[in-house]
């Protein structure tokens, strides 16, 4: 085989071994956006617990997908305005995410947790989040009440209490078991009473 010959194979796998790593790059950026997809829906009251842990995280998939359009567009062989329009709008995009997550931990604040088991140890648990701000905006406490239920990979997490923070800055004074399916939820403001379904678990606020 001539030395031509050899340098026209090698140039023509080049650009075709390009091509997959670009396909690959874009679908592990769609991939990645679709788990943390998956992963806020279930961080709604109710949703699947684990599932919520494991995916909600936006700094790790989202900046993994957006890190791989980055390359991918890097590697294009596309025209030369195309290519450079491409490079300049996910490097920009990049960096708005860099600074926004950085924002984030800017005003992150100092949290804690308290967890109190159902009476006769059903598989329920009671969690209080305090997380406390000490500067900024958000300056002040915060309050998140929980009810996990289950266990593995059914377990579901359900809101019962968003307290504190602007605009009405409440308090919490008490949130506890008042019975063995029972949650009573006490602020500076107002109290509120859920009853828990005995197959679901899931907490129905008493009116």
């Amino acid at each position: 085989m001539t030395g031509g010959t050899m340098n026209e194979c090698r140039t023509s796998r080049t650009p075709r071994a390009r091509r997959a790593l670009i396909r690959v790059l874009l679908a592990c950026g769609a991939v990645a956006v679709l788990l943390y997809t998956e992963g806020q829906w279930e961080s709604r009251s109710g949703g699947l617990m684990l599932v919520a842990d494991l995916l909600n995280r936006p700094e790790l998939l989202l900046g993994g997908a957006l890190a791989a359009l980055i390359a991918a567009a890097w590697l294009s062989d596309r025209r030369t305005a195309v290519r450079a329009a491409s490079r300049a709008v996910t490097v920009t995009a990049g960096v708005v995410f860099l600074l926004g997550a950085l924002a984030a931990h800017k005003v992150s604040a100092a949290e804690t947790r308290s967890r109190e088991d159902a009476p006769a140890g059903a598989q329920r648990t009671l969690v209080v989040v305090h997380r406390s701000y000490g500067s900024g905006s958000q300056a002040g406490e915060h309050w998140h009440v929980l009810l996990e239920s289950g266990e593995g990979w059914s377990a579901r997490r359900w809101l019962l209490a968003d307290v504190g923070g602007a605009p009405d800055g409440a308090r919490l004074v008490e949130a506890s078991w008042t019975g063995r399916e029972q949650i009573t939820v006490v602020t500076d403001s107002y109290r509120r009473v859920f009853n828990l379904d005995q197959d679901s678990g899931e907490p129905v606020e008493a009116r």
